[in-house]
């Protein structure tokens, strides 16, 4: 009985150590992942901006896929929106930033944070592959079956069509929102 108490106060102290241990390392980490995270967002929202001055974020809370946007105004007008949106992607959430005109064409768009497959759903992260996206709205469709992309695009996205159908689905709802905000 008293071999019992022993292993279990030598695993417990074992846990007290780790724990502690990665409270430290939690510490130290946190303040630089959130640095390079507002990094990124600022790196982002720089490219999307097209030269544009960048408003302020409006945030949405509307239990739509969009859960924000920036206005893009050009000597005081707006002219286009980068639209925060979220995708349902293979592993998890496809957090996208993209930058759609008030008639809702895309202009450009950027996955952000996701957990797609690494070689498969983490090929939507280059700046290549949103070239399929870019132009589409305002009167044609942004693709998000296979069916509606050309052939060399639609062999590209070969062993990764769910990450595919979830950015091109919630591109389809950011230019959407844009046309409805351009209305207003």
């Amino acid at each position: 009985m008293k071999e019992i108490f022993k292993t279990g106060a030598k695993l417990a102290v074992i846990c007290a150590v780790a724990a502690i241990s990665l409270g430290i390392v939690n510490a130290v980490t946190d303040p630089i992942i959130i640095a390079a995270r507002a990094a990124r967002l600022n790196a982002a929202l720089q490219k999307l901006s097209l030269g544009f001055e960048i408003g302020e974020l409006v945030a949405v809370d509307d239990g739509s896929a969009v859960t924000g946007y920036y206005p893009l105004t050009d000597a005081g007008n707006i002219i286009a929106y980068i639209i925060k949106v979220i995708g349902a992607g293979y592993a998890d959430d496809l957090n996208l930033l993209s930058a759609i005109s008030i008639k809702g064409k895309i202009l450009s768009a950027v996955l952000m944070e996701n957990s797609e497959t690494p070689g498969l759903g983490k090929e939507a992260e280059n700046a290549s592959y949103m070239e399929m996206f870019t132009g589409k709205g305002d009167g044609s469709v942004i693709p998000f079956r296979k069916s509606q992309l050309e052939h060399d695009d639609a062999d590209s996205i070969t062993g990764a069509s769910i990450t595919f159908i979830g950015i091109g689905k919630a591109l389809n709802k950011a230019s959407e929102f844009a046309i409805n905000l351009g209305g207003m």
